[in-house]
């Protein structure tokens, strides 16, 4: 069993500055905030690719450039990284996607 990094719970104030620490430097690292509350944030990375660019170019083009609409709509994802804070003031990461 690990113990936790602080022994003794911390206030709410706490671990709310704990928890926009996290999140500023996920922000940092090239993330964008979903949702924040208190205690718990939703961190998205990457993009999704612009389908009505695509489809404009695939129209266009006859159909040609869906085969390169296809690769990057395979490609290119988002992914979402649940932050929370525990009463210790611990930083929680869990991969969500």
């Amino acid at each position: 069993m690990t113990m936790p990094a602080n022994p003794q719970p911390i206030s709410p104030e706490a671990r709310e500055a704990a928890l926009a620490q996290a999140v500023v430097r996920e922000v940092a690292a090239r993330g964008r905030v979903e949702s924040q509350t208190a205690h718990n944030a939703i961190i998205v990375t990457g993009k999704r690719p612009n389908h009505v660019l695509h489809l404009i170019l695939t129209i266009v083009t006859g159909g040609l450039w869906g085969i390169v609409w296809i690769i990057v709509a395979l490609s290119t994802r988002e992914h979402r990284l649940a932050l929370s804070v525990d009463a210790y003031g611990n930083i929680v990461r869990q991969q969500l996607t």
